[in-house]
């Protein structure tokens, strides 16, 4: 994965190497934006690391989808 600096971007479409990970921001506002799509741990942490995400957000995403596999276990 390659950061650049760059200006005026409306969005960007990111699919890795494997296929685990299929990433779209698109711009809503300035510097600020939406991601959608599919990350891999992998991604997560290079993500993390770069200061894309913060380790807040990780840590709450993190507790999402624990909680989502726990209810996921209980009805089945």
């Amino acid at each position: 994965m390659t950061f650049v600096n760059a200006r005026d971007i409306l969005g960007v479409i990111y699919n890795s190497k494997s296929g685990n990970t299929s990433l779209k921001w698109r711009q809503i506002k300035r510097n600020n934006g939406k991601v959608t799509g599919e990350a891999s741990a992998n991604s997560l942490t290079n993500l993390s690391e770069s200061g894309v995400l913060t380790m807040d957000w990780v840590d709450n995403y993190l507790k999402k989808k624990s909680e989502e596999t726990k209810t996921k276990e209980v009805t089945s």
